[in-house]
C-alpha cells in the first residue's frame, strides 16, 4: 500500500465517519469518557470515542479494499479546465490500436478529477448511442452535423459527414483509413483537414460547448492541423486567443506524409507550408493507387529528395507542448533519424517530447469480472485461477493440457513492427515449453504460423480476430510474449501484468517504462529495426529459456504476485496529464512538483497484501 493512497483512504474515512458516527447524549448533554486520548491529559467526550472508532473501522475496510484492486478516492482538481481531446479514433466506437484506448479512457479519468472533458472523432458508423444535435456548421462548403452522447461523465461528439460514414459504413475499426495497411484513401488529407476544422468550430456551436476558452489535446497526424490551424488561422483574426494546444504522439511512425499538390485541397493560407514543408528520400506515398504491398517494404536508401507534406512535422511545430505516451519513447525519437523516423531534429528544435505512461481499461481487463475466464480470481485467489484457466486455454488452443509444461502467449498483429518474424524464427529452438500465437496480419506471416502449427504440438497459432481468444490468453499463460522492434508504450503487458501474467519483453519504448527485470518480468533486449537479425531470435529463445527455468519456482511466484498487485489504472497517469496541460494552459506553478509525483509503473514499490 502506497502513503499517499492510505492518506486519501484515512481522509474519506474520516469524513465518513464523522458524519456516521452516533452522538451519545444524556439530559444533561453528552457524556463525558474516562478514556483518555493518546499523549493528551484532557478526558474524549464519548462522541470521539465512538468517531475515533469508527474511523479505525472505515480506514481498515477502505485500505483492505484498496490492496484488493479498488482506488483510492480521486482527487478533484481546484481548477477544473476545458479539455478538447480530437483523435480519429474512441474506443470503444472506433478503434485500429492503442490510440483509440487512450482516447476512450484517459478522457474519463480526467473527468472523474473535476474537468470538464469533451472527445471529437469522426462518426465512422450508426452508433445506436449517440443522437443528432441538429447543429450544422459549414466547413470549405461541406455541411457538416454533429453527433452526441454524455458517456462517465465525458461529452463525446462525433463529426458527421459522408466522408467519414460512407466509407467505411459497416466496417468500423477495420478500415478507418485505407482498405488496408499500406493503401490509405486517396483522399484523406481533405476528409482529415475537413474533421480538424470541424472540430475546431465545434467547441463553438454545440450548446455544451467550452468556447474559445480550453485546451485542445490533438492525437497523431489525423489532428496534426488543429495546432497549426490555431495558430496561423484563427489566432492573427483575434479567435481562440487564449486557447492552448498539446500534441501528443502514439506513433510517429505514422506521420501523415502526401505530395504538394494536396495543398490546394486543404483550403490553408501559404504562411502554413513553411511548418508542413518536408523533404525526404521516397519516391511513393503509399495510398489506393500507389499500394504497399505485403512483401514490399520502404527502401532504406535515399533515392530522393522528394517534397512532400508532413502533417505530424506542422503539429509538432506548431503545438503549445508536445507529448508522447512514455518517458523512453519520448527520448527515442528525440535520439536520432531511426527512432524518430526523421522528425528527430524536429522534435528536438520543439523543446523535446515528455512522456506519459498510458492506463489501461481495468473494466474490460479485469479477472475479477472476466466473462471469458472459468474461475474468476484475484490477487489473493491467482493461482488457483490462473491454474483453471490455463487448462481451459490448453484445450482450446489444441495444446497437450499439462500443468507443469510452462506457456508462452503472443497477442498481436502478425507483422514486422511487433517483431513476429524474430518470434517465429526463435520457435524452433524453444523447447520444453508451449506457445499460443493470436493475431492476423501480413498474409506470408499467417500462412507461416499456420503452417508451422501443423507442425509442431507444443505450438498452436489462431489466424483470426477474437475478443475471447485474447481474454483467455491473457488469463490462461503463464507468459506473455511482446518482441517488438518499437513500442511506443504497449498495452498487452500491462493486460497480462493485470492478470499475474508474466510479461517477456523487447526493451524498447514504453515496455521499458512497465516492465521491472526480475520483478514483474523478463527482457530480451533491443532488436535490430530493420531486418531480421539472427542474433535477435536467438535473444528470444534464450529469455524464454531463462523465464522457463524460472516458472514454478518461487521466485515465480513472486513475479505473479508482484505483477498483479500494481494500479494500472489510468487514475495516475491522469494525474500527470493534469499537471501538464494545467502547465500549458495556465503555467501552473505546482504542475513540476504534481508532474514528479506520478511515477512509472517501474519506479513505483509495489507492496503487496
Amino acid at each position: 500500500m502506497l502513503a499517499a493512497q492510505q492518506k486519501a483512504a484515512q481522509k474519506a474515512a474520516m469524513a465518513s465517519a464523522m458524519q456516521a458516527a452516533p452522538r451519545v447524549a444524556t439530559g444533561r448533554g453528552f457524556v463525558a469518557s474516562r478514556t483518555m486520548s493518546m499523549g493528551s491529559a484532557r478526558p474524549m467526550g464519548a462522541t470521539a470515542v465512538v468517531q475515533r472508532a469508527a474511523v479505525r473501522r472505515a480506514t481498515r475496510v477502505l485500505v483492505s479494499a484498496i490492496a484488493n484492486g479498488a482506488t483510492a478516492p480521486v482527487e478533484k482538481t481546484a481548477n477544473p479546465m476545458n479539455i478538447v481531446f480530437v483523435s480519429a479514433e474512441v474506443a470503444p466506437w472506433s478503434k485500429t490500436g492503442g490510440l483509440g484506448d487512450v482516447v476512450g479512457g484517459l478522457p474519463i479519468e480526467l473527468a472523474k478529477r473535476g474537468h470538464k472533458v469533451i472527445t471529437i472523432a469522426p462518426r465512422y458508423d450508426q452508433y445506436s448511442d449517440c443522437w443528432d444535435t441538429s447543429v450544422v456548421v459549414n466547413v470549405d462548403g461541406e455541411s457538416v452535423r454533429f453527433f452526441h452522447a454524455i458517456k462517465s461523465g465525458v461529452h463525446r461528439v462525433f463529426i458527421d459527414h459522408p466522408w467519414f460514414l460512407a466509407k467505411v459504413w459497416g466496417k468500423t475499426g477495420s478500415k478507418l483509413y485505407g482498405n488496408r495497411s499500406g493503401s490509405d484513401f486517396i483522399d484523406n488529407h481533405k476528409r482529415f483537414s475537413m474533421f480538424c476544422k470541424a472540430a475546431i468550430e465545434s467547441v463553438r456551436a454545440l450548446p455544451f460547448g467550452p468556447g474559445e476558452d480550453c485546451v485542445f489535446v490533438a492525437n497523431d497526424w489525423h489532428s496534426a492541423l488543429i495546432p497549426l490551424i490555431i495558430k496561423d488561422v484563427y489566432q492573427p483574426r483575434g479567435q481562440f486567443k487564449n486557447a492552448k494546444v498539446a500534441y501528443c504522439i502514439h506513433n510517429i511512425a505514422f506521420q501523415g506524409r502526401f505530395w504538394p499538390e494536396s495543398f490546394k485541397d486543404m483550403a490553408l493560407p501559404e504562411s502554413t507550408l513553411s511548418k508542413l514543408g518536408f523533404i525526404d528520400g521516397y519516391s511513393k506515398v503509399f495510398d489506393e493507387k500507389n499500394p504497399l504491398d505485403d512483401d514490399e517494404k520502404p527502401s532504406d536508401s535515399w533515392s530522393g529528395p522528394f517534397n512532400k507534406l508532413n502533417w505530424m512535422k506542422a503539429g509538432i511545430l506548431a503545438a503549445d507542448k508536445v507529448l508522447t505516451v512514455s518517458p523512453n519513447y519520448a527520448a527515442e525519437i528525440g535520439s536520432g533519424p531511426d527512432k524518430g523516423v526523421e522528425l528527430d531534429s524536429i522534435i528536438r528544435m520543439a523543446g523535446g517530447a515528455e512522456g506519459i505512461v498510458n492506463g489501461m481499461d481495468v473494466t474490460e481487463w479485469n479477472p475479477k469480472t472476466d466473462k471469458y475466464v472459468p474461475v474468476k480470481y484475484d490477487r489473493t485467489s491467482v493461482f488457483e485461477g490462473k491454474a483453471a484457466a490455463k487448462a481451459a486455454l490448453q484445450a482450446e488452443a489444441g495444446l497437450p493440457v499439462d500443468p507443469s509444461a510452462p506457456v508462452f502467449g503472443y497477442i498481436g498483429r502478425l507483422e514486422e513492427q511487433k517483431g513476429v518474424d524474430i518470434l517465429l524464427a526463435a520457435l524452433p529452438k524453444i523447447k520444453n515449453a508451449q506457445v499460443v500465437i493470436l493475431g492476423t496480419g501480413k498474409a506470408k506471416y499467417e500462412q507461416l504460423v499456420k503452417s508451422m502449427s501443423s507442425k509442431n504440438p507444443n505450438f498452436k497459432g489462431v489466424v483470426k480476430f477474437s475478443a475471447p481468444m485474447a481474454h483467455q490468453i491473457t488469463a490462461g499463460a503463464d507468459f506473455i510474449l511482446v518482441p517488438s522492434r518499437f513500442e511506443p508504450c504497449g498495452l498487452i503487458q500491462l493486460h497480462a501484468m493485470q492478470y499475474g501474467t508474466v510479461p517477456v519483453v523487447a526493451s524498447t519504448g514504453g515496455l521499458v517504462d512497465t516492465v521491472k527485470e526480475g520483478v514483474t518480468g523478463f527482457h530480451m533486449g533491443a532488436f535490430d529495426p530493420d531486418r531480421l537479425n539472427p542474433a535477435d531470435a536467438d535473444a528470444v529463445a534464450a529469455t524464454v529459456s531463462r523465464a522457463a527455468q524460472v516458472f514454478q519456482t518461487p521466485k515465480f511466484r513472486e513475479m505473479v504476485k508482484n505483477c498483479i498487485s500494481q494500479d494500472l489504472s489510468w487514475a495516475a497517469p491522469a494525474k500527470k496529464w493534469e499537471a501538464i496541460l494545467e502547465e500549458v494552459s495556465r503555467g501552473c506553478t505546482a504542475a513540476p512538483a504534481k508532474k514528479a509525483s506520478v511515477p512509472t509503473p517501474v519506479q513505483k514499490q509495489i507492496v503487496r497484501s
